[in-house]
């Protein structure tokens, strides 16, 4: 953009003689990341208060080298979020591992993230694609990380709660293991034939009278307890099992989305 502040439009006038053709070498130019696609000269007034004031403009339009792009950012991103997956092939028990995977990667991730920001054009706070794909690969390696967070703090109430329940355990002679089996076999049966509330809608047991309402809340006890038995996790492993068919699919469907979206539209 050419001016000249102390002149207004009554003293001088601007314009381009040949047009576009005024300008030479831009052909010429080469730049890493962006390729001169277009460009265009225009004779434009300044509005002030102090006056009108003209000016000579030049216009670029840049086409950014996906190349550069897919080597300096796309491709290190994707590696750390594979190596990321890493983890998932470690034992719940290596705990300085698989912390160390996990908080180095995300560390590096943020690092790619603000050198990509420092690097790219600044365009008033706009969106652009490639925060959008960095965002997704930061995304998966900090779900990696609180993957194993979840997993190992399973696996640690797991073991808190066996040996919970085996320290009373260990104390009953091994004798008397056999005779408390079949007595606690004997009473169950025998309490499951007198609770048959299919035959009968009251039932005394014990003294105290069983109704149709509270044969309802003991069934919808029994629905609530298997529900929450199906969605609690038995084996904390299978989250790593899990996890490494689950993360590779959907960072791939991520991926198919995302491109076709930004190379069709």
């Amino acid at each position: 953009m050419l001016c000249l502040g102390g002149y207004d439009e009554n003293d001088v006038l601007f314009t381009w003689l040949r047009g576009n053709d005024s300008v030479h070498g831009l052909e010429n130019l080469r730049l890493s990341q962006y390729t001169v696609e277009r460009y265009c000269t225009l004779s434009a007034m300044s509005h002030q208060e102090t006056g009108n004031y003209p000016r000579l403009v030049l216009q670029f339009e840049l086409k950014r080298n996906i190349l550069y792009f897919i080597l300096e950012t796309y491709v290190p991103s994707t590696l750390l979020v594979i190596l990321s997956w890493v983890s998932f092939w470690i034992t719940l028990d290596s705990v300085p591992a698989r912390t160390c995977i996990g908080v180095t990667t995300v560390l590096s991730m943020t690092t790619l993230m603000m050198g990509s920001r420092n690097s790219i054009t600044k365009t008033n706070g706009f969106i652009k694609a490639i925060d959008i794909y960095l965002g997704i690969c930061f995304s998966f390696i900090f779900g990696a990380l609180v993957e194993y967070a979840v997993a190992h703090y399973i696996m640690s109430q797991k073991c808190i709660h066996s040996k919970f329940q085996k320290g009373p355990a260990s104390d009953i002679p091994r004798e008397n293991e056999d005779v408390t089996i079949n007595v606690l076999t004997t009473s169950a049966t025998s309490y499951n034939h007198k609770m048959n509330f299919s035959d009968i809608d009251n039932v005394t047991y014990g003294g105290l009278n069983v109704t149709p309402k509270d044969k309802k809340k003991f069934m919808l006890k029994n629905k609530l307890r298997k529900v929450i038995d199906f969605f609690t996790i038995q084996n904390p492993c299978n989250i790593d099992h899990y996890s490494k068919l689950l993360f590779p699919f959907m960072f791939v469907l991520v991926n198919l989305v995302y491109w076709a979206y930004y190379l069709m539209f």
